[in-house]
């Protein structure tokens, strides 16, 4: 029996004396717990927004006094001046040269520059900060003023140690923080174990989260579609999570899967439990129905995904039927509809034969809720 039908800084890093002040505070950071700093520290004393922020460090001058909002409502950085002015103070970022300025500028600006030490401006922006690179420190400073900061051997260290904060900074085709995975959840993880993969780490909290919002549903129906839906999104985070270690055909399993699961578990329920309590209005009922179509239909997202997954298995035509129609034989979440007619569903759906895709869809809707 399928799970749907018995579910129903300022100091320089010269200073010696600021050196030995620095390595004892290092060491009391990292045994005291700072009230404003969320999560755990490294063995560094680092907590995840010191290291975002040191992560990001090089991107600003260091008069720089505005700062973007997302510092603040996703990593909780609450003064990310404050925090850079302390990681200085604590060696882990230092003031640039005027070399380590110069990407920061616009093509413009280094022409200025380099019309300024008679230096031809012709060419593209790295030829041309490849030629004032070329100039003394001291003649090039006598005209770049500002300075941006730059990561320390310590620095660089510390990130190489904490590599999940690069992930949480990266842009992907997905979103984990939408099932609760996060930068302090994969610290907590992290810190315990900082030789684990913290990929394994992220794919591991994923799949608690899709565990947890089975139980949710199984325990209790009639929460809603809030934990089917969430069950359902975690299966496509992580197919797409293992896309982006090219286990291309792991990854579109884990998608297919999403995509069953969504017809029959999560807008299956929906569509049975809304007609179940509104039986008593015909109206109502024939919404539901025309609805279960919206609720499973792809869009241009899912299409795009999917299609990526397919062409990397390098599969058209019926091989692609065979292989949606093996993955959701594994799942036995059947429901309002079967393997093959889920399989019929997305290939018509894929091809544009969206009247064809609807008229499946209605017509396998009426035929389930008569059962009730």
């Amino acid at each position: 029996m399928s799970f749907f039908s018995s579910l129903f800084g300022k100091k320089s890093s010269s200073n010696n004396k600021s050196q030995i002040k620095n390595v004892e505070m290092n060491e009391d950071r990292a045994n005291t717990p700072l009230l404003h700093l969320k999560g755990k520290p490294d063995a560094c004393g680092l907590y995840p927004g010191e290291l975002v922020m040191l992560s990001l460090a090089e991107k600003y001058k260091t008069t720089e006094t505005s700062f973007p909002s997302y510092l603040s409502y996703t990593y909780e950085i609450a003064n990310p001046l404050n925090m850079l002015q302390d990681l200085h103070n604590r060696m882990f970022i230092d003031v640039g040269n005027a070399k380590d300025c110069l990407s920061g500028f616009k093509l413009t600006e280094l022409k200025e520059i380099a019309v300024a030490l008679n230096i031809s401006v012709e060419g593209t922006k790295a030829e041309i900060i490849n030629q004032l690179s070329a100039v003394s420190e001291s003649a090039l400073g006598a005209l770049v003023k500002e300075r941006t900061w730059k990561l320390t051997e310590k620095g660089t260290d510390a990130l190489k140690a904490n590599p999940y904060i690069q992930y949480f900074l990266e842009k992907h085709n997905y979103n984990v923080t939408e099932v609760g995975v996060n930068i302090w959840t994969v610290n907590e993880e992290f810190v315990k174990d900082s030789k684990r993969s913290y990929r394994d780490i992220i794919y591991g909290q994923l799949n608690k989260a899709m565990n947890d919002a089975f139980l949710q549903f199984q325990k209790d129906p009639a929460l809603g579609s809030t934990a089917t839906n969430r069950y359902c999104e975690c299966y496509r985070l992580m197919g797409l999570f293992l896309e982006e270690d090219k286990s291309y055909v792991n990854a579109s399993d884990m998608y297919f899967q999403y995509l069953f699961k969504k017809i029959n578990i999560h807008a299956g329920l929906q569509l049975l439990a809304n007609y179940k309590t509104f039986s008593y209005d015909k109206k109502f009922k024939e919404t539901f129905i025309n609805r279960y179509y919206e609720e499973i239909q792809l869009y241009p997202y899912q299409k795009t995904e999917l299609l990526r997954l397919l062409d990397e298995l390098n599969i058209s035509g019926d091989a692609v039927r065979k292989s949606l129609s093996a993955s959701f034989e594994r799942a036995k979440d059947t429901g309002i509809m079967s393997v093959n007619e889920a399989a019929d569903f997305i290939i018509l759906e894929l091809s544009g034969d969206v009247d064809q895709s609807r008229e499946l869809a209605y017509k396998l809707a009426q035929k389930a809720v008569r059962k009730i």
